[in-house]
């Protein structure tokens, strides 16, 4: 079973920064899971909402300012401004990544209430410059994007991920289409859908697992990957 660090190690350090980054692999983290969105320049850059307000205070949009106004930005809001860690660029990650070990990284492209035209291509650009693609997931709530991604580069690994609804069947339906994993919210998963994921050798990468009572029966249900605010917690009860 592999860990993943949700925003990185996003439950001591301010969600998807550097920072956080490092701290998650320093723990022995799997992997990383972050989040892109662009630019008004059309650049990737990593932050979860797609306004900057949670995480920095500044009352705009990512798509109003450029990439260089918002690696500027202090990005430590969430731990009431104790570090001084900026806004990242996905390149800046990819070559970190490229230069420190063999972590994976799932990226969440953030198509849902503003769709960044040509966002997919633009990653696949990127983790192809640095040669990361098999060390790259693709993510999105949006399937369309999913989609997308897999249509523009085949040889990298892809899921669809989903909260608030189970979805009935579908690991037979991302099986036809390619898709290596499902991405569900802890509440969704249950034994049915655990077998048949199983079944259709599907991957299950689920999220968010922040209590050792949800890790235990993660385990228990052997799933591929647990996505997680506290590595450390995980790894721990896994004997890492």
């Amino acid at each position: 079973m592999k860990v993943f660090a949700h925003r990185g190690f996003s439950g001591a350090y301010p969600e998807n920064t550097m920072l956080a980054f490092r701290k998650a692999i320093e723990a022995g983290a799997d992997g990383i899971e972050l989040d892109i969105h662009e630019s008004s320049d059309g650049k990737l850059v990593i932050i979860h909402d797609e306004s900057l307000i949670r995480t920095t205070g500044v009352d705009k949009l990512v798509s109003d300012l450029t990439l260089k106004e918002l690696v500027r930005i202090k990005a430590a809001k969430t731990k009431d401004d104790a570090f001084e860690t900026p806004i990242p660029s996905f390149e800046e990650f990819c070559d970190f990544m490229a230069s420190n070990g063999s972590f994976i990284t799932n990226v969440e492209i953030k198509t849902n209430n503003t769709w960044y035209q040509d966002i997919e291509r633009k990653a696949i650009d990127m983790v192809r410059s640095f040669g990361l693609q098999d060390r790259i997931i693709f993510s999105s709530f949006n399937w369309i994007s999913v989609m997308r991604a897999k249509q523009l580069a085949p040889e990298i690994e892809c899921g669809f991920l989903y909260e608030g609804q189970k979805h009935l069947h579908l690991a037979p339906q991302a099986l036809e289409a390619g898709i290596q994993y499902l991405h569900p919210d802890y509440a969704l998963l249950d034994d049915e859908t655990v077998a048949e994921c199983k079944r259709c050798n599907i991957g299950l990468n689920v999220w968010t697992i922040n209590t050792e009572e949800r890790m235990r029966q993660l385990m228990a249900w052997d799933v591929n990957t647990v996505i997680t605010n506290y590595p450390d917690m995980c790894l721990r009860l896994l004997g890492r």
